[in-house]
């Protein structure tokens, strides 16, 4: 996490410090980002990185908190309460990406190439801890959804959880295969990864909620 010296910078500088590391994370591996590169484009000294972080790992530790946070501020205010169907609420979320998508095309690249591309070996163990911490967050839905009796009680929250990930995560290959999306042509052209194609997207998640509805809903 920043140092108090970084909090300190004018607040001018301090988001061209994160743009420029946002920009350099997004479009490269972990291991292939360069520090070097991005002071050179800032005009700053190398040293001074080090007087705001511990080092190269602390600093993108604190970029992807930093951009989920700012996700956050658009996923969690899809309450849960105020859709009587689960699967309208499941929607709602994806329509919330989209928005986020949109306001933060930086942010939205950074987080997708942490999720779709990042082989960093330095990254395996955090990215191993942050796969299961949203697979319990869906696990407490799914349980939720099935004491309210609207998901089925025969198989056991942890299979449907795990169905549920990885058919959610299978929306992107859909969006790759069937409608020809290029995300990474998106980033590199600095676009939003996924809303300037929403009608696909959407469709694509309309197919989808109709298969886990069938495998889900207590019938």
């Amino acid at each position: 996490m920043p140092k108090e010296t970084f909090d300190k910078l004018p607040e001018e500088k301090r988001e061209a410090f994160i743009k420029a590391f946002l920009e350099e994370f997004a479009t490269k591996n972990y291991d292939k980002a360069s520090i070097s590169v991005v002071v050179k484009k800032l005009k700053i000294a190398k040293g001074s990185v080090y007087q705001y972080f511990e080092n190269k790992l602390d600093l993108y530790l604190y970029l992807k908190s930093l951009c989920e946070g700012i996700k956050m501020n658009y996923v969690l205010k899809i309450d849960r309460a105020d859709y009587p169907d689960f699967w309208d609420y499941y929607r709602a979320q994806y329509e919330a990406g989209i928005q986020f998508d949109l306001a933060h095309p930086l942010e939205s690249q950074f987080l997708y190439r942490i999720g779709e591309k990042e082989t960093s070996e330095i990254l395996k163990g955090f990215m191993k801890e942050w796969k299961q911490k949203a697979i319990q967050a869906y696990r407490f839905i799914i349980q939720a959804e099935i004491d309210k009796g609207y998901f089925r009680n025969d198989i056991s929250a942890e299979t449907m959880t795990y169905f549920l990930v990885s058919v959610s995560m299978g929306i992107g290959d859909v969006l790759r295969a069937h409608y020809q999306i290029d995300f990474d042509k998106n980033i590199e052209e600095g676009k939003p990864v996924f809303a300037l194609d929403k009608t696909a997207l959407m469709k694509a998640v309309e197919d989808h909620i109709l298969l886990l509805k069938g495998a889900l809903n207590k019938q």
